[in-house]
């Protein structure tokens, strides 16, 4: 009986031991999303459904900006001109459906 409860309680402190390590964080958001931007001409606002804006941080040290199209995905160059005001031009357009 003895040796059943020192392999349960060896077992117990174990699973508790890599339960911590993960944090409970997933892997893939400690990562930049947008590996490659877009580089093309520039997207007419209204061919965008919508705009994510991820601050730089820990898990990517560049700010990201990704665009939903209606079949696609793009990850925007956050340093170029028409995506800076894009950015303005869509906060300024959800403050106003807010109100």
């Amino acid at each position: 009986m003895m040796k059943f409860t020192v392999t349960a309680f060896v077992f117990l402190i174990c699973t508790a031991a890599l339960l911590s390590t993960t944090e409970g964080i997933p892997q893939m958001s400690r990562r930049c999303q947008c590996i490659q931007t877009h580089s093309g001409r520039p997207i007419p606002t209204g061919r965008i459904l919508s705009l994510k804006v991820i601050p730089a941080g820990p898990h990517c040290k560049n700010e990201e900006i990704i665009a939903t199209l209606k079949k696609v995905q793009l990850c925007l160059n956050p340093s170029e001109d028409w995506v800076i005001s894009l950015k303005k031009e869509i906060n300024k357009r959800n403050l106003t459906n807010s109100n």
